[in-house]
């Protein structure tokens, strides 16, 4: 009986610690995001450049930079319509709560 409520506390002890492979997978991911980030700013970096104006490579970003840009761009935009969306839902469900009680504890009609 001590032995199962041992394995039971075990077993959800390794469950709510973080998994190895998770956390390389994670460590992967975060990489890559970092290495677009970096490239989004060498295109930017390079876009705002001005002290090689006569090195034409230098001055051009390349296809992988520039959509790095846009994809890092995308991600911030994204994160920023989604902050919107859900803060408009809850004053949308304020709202509605508020007009669901106020019609529910008065039974007369005010006129403005």
């Amino acid at each position: 009986m001590a032995e199962s409520a041992s394995a039971s506390a075990q077993s959800s002890a390794r469950s709510t610690s973080p998994n190895l492979d998770d956390l390389a997978l994670q460590a992967c991911d975060d990489a890559d995001n970092l290495n677009n980030v970096m490239r989004a700013y060498a295109a930017l970096r390079k876009l705002v450049d001005t002290s090689a104006l006569n090195d034409s490579e230098e001055l051009t970003p390349s296809r992988t930079e520039l959509s790095a840009l846009l994809g890092v761009l995308n991600d911030a935009l994204t994160a920023r319509i989604d902050a919107i969306n859900l803060a408009a839902g809850a004053v949308r469900e304020a709202l509605q709560g508020t007009v669901a009680a106020s019609y529910g504890s008065s039974s007369e009609v005010v006129a403005p």
